[in-house]
């Protein structure tokens, strides 16, 4: 339960320091693109308020007589207000919209300005030459915003005089308007990377939490196991000191339980050495045609004691030779003709088989036994397990296979089971080509 706990602690801070961190870039991205936007849009409203004050200029100085309709024009398209006095009397243009600080509290605000810059635009200029003033922020009363910018110049009869603001509030709140949709997608962002951080995390802990479960599920196993020969050893022990004429008894049942508890260990010992990567083995290139047949020379007495037929089955052709550990190679072949041994009737033939495809080698173990379901063909390699029946047998503790499979692993090759024509199963011990 501790381990449970502490996995879960370091998903959940796991998922929160990606969140974080991943977060913080992207809310540092969004801020970047809110200045650059913020700087653009005030380029952007220079240029057209440039823009508009030139055309405005350049209309008024080429035409001798100043349309009204141009001006509201102007006015309405553009959000301007257009202010032109000539020797200090103002047109009597009155504009075409309505701005929302008075149009003349707006036009003294900017002539404030250009008084502070030495520009008065009351007085004709002594200099002959156009007087143009600096571009002006200017804020309402209503914290509406403008541009502004004054420009003088002599006529015939005297100066004039032109003032002109830009309503730029609309483009503000467009960008404000910009602004929280980075501010959403941010959010939507951050919310995102935290599906995906939970859902990665997870994805890289599973196998943390499957090696968990499972060296759990070992341990209680390997300690439901270690329990029965101690049982028995114990008991033969009391009944040892109980009845010590029955001595020889007694010594036999004792040795033979410690000779099962001993392979357990031995077992138990090999699969931890896997599961901690210090499994050593010999890589050799191997004959296989020969390492067949000493493994058949091994087992076939061992197969006719147990009123089995061990038969070897090898193609015409020599097999490819095989990169490997030739004695862990056999121990696999040991773990699997002893299953088939065991799961199969008095008289049936086992056959140790050899065939290349490709660039693979295969080494068949084929029963005609009981057969496996599809549904236990991925268990069987679990360790510990065992069918009910071969629970009758104590010399089994069903960690065989899971070390076969190991075994295949560390020789580069991989071990499957399918089912025998006629019934059976059929191990598959595949390898690759030494080349």
């Amino acid at each position: 339960m501790h381990s449970k706990n502490l996995l879960h602690s370091i998903r959940n801070r796991l998922i929160l320091l990606y969140t974080c961190s991943t977060g913080l870039i992207l809310t540092a991205v969004l801020i970047f693109v809110a200045v650059i936007t913020d700087r653009q849009l005030e380029r952007n409203q220079i240029n057209s308020f440039q823009n508009n004050y030139i055309t405005i200029n350049q209309n008024i100085q080429s035409s001798s007589e100043i349309s009204n309709l141009w001006m509201a024009e102007m006015e309405t398209k553009n959000y301007l207000i257009i202010h032109i006095e000539d020797n200090g009397s103002p047109f009597l243009f009155q504009g075409s919209w309505k701005s929302p600080t008075d149009r003349n509290t707006l036009v003294d605000k900017v002539k404030e300005l250009a008084a502070a810059d030495n520009i008065n635009t009351g007085i004709r200029p002594i200099s002959l030459k156009e007087l143009q003033s600096n571009i002006y922020p200017v804020k309402g009363d209503k914290n509406d915003k403008y541009l502004g910018e004054v420009f003088l110049a002599p006529v015939k009869e005297g100066f004039r005089s032109v003032i002109v603001l830009q309503y730029i509030s609309n483009s503000e709140k467009d960008n404000l308007k910009q602004k929280l949709v980075l501010v959403l997608l941010g959010l939507a962002g951050i919310a995102a990377l935290f599906l995906v951080s939970r859902q990665m995390v997870s994805k890289a802990l599973k196998p943390v939490e499957e090696s968990r479960r499972r060296q759990t599920e070992f341990i209680a196993a390997a300690s439901h196991e270690l329990k029965s020969p101690l049982a028995v050893i114990r008991a033969n022990a009391s009944a040892l000191m109980l009845a010590p004429e029955r001595a020889g008894f007694f010594t036999t049942g004792i040795e033979k339980e410690c000779k099962r508890l001993a392979a357990l260990i031995e077992d138990m010992l090999l699969l931890a050495s896997a599961d901690a990567r210090t499994w050593k083995i010999k890589k050799e290139v191997l004959d296989l045609d020969t390492l067949l047949i000493e493994v058949y020379d091994l087992f076939y007495s061992y197969c006719k004691e147990q009123g089995k037929e061990l038969k070897l089955i090898l193609p015409d052709t020599m097999l490819p030779r095989a990169e490997g550990d030739g004695e862990r190679i056999k121990q696999i072949l040991a773990v699997l003709i002893d299953n088939a041994v065991t799961y199969t009737s008095e008289k049936d033939t086992i056959c140790l088989r050899g065939h290349a495809k490709k660039n693979r080698i295969y080494l068949e173990v084929e029963d005609h036994g009981a057969g496996i379901s599809q549904e236990k063909k991925v268990e069987i390699f679990e360790r510990f397990y065992r069918e009910d029946k071969s629970r009758k047998d104590k010399n089994h503790f069903g960690l065989g296979l899971s070390i076969a499979k190991e075994l295949s692993e560390l020789n580069g090759g991989s071990i499957t089971v399918t089912d025998t024509k006629g019934g059976g199963a059929t191990f598959i011990v595949s390898l690759p080509v030494y080349k």
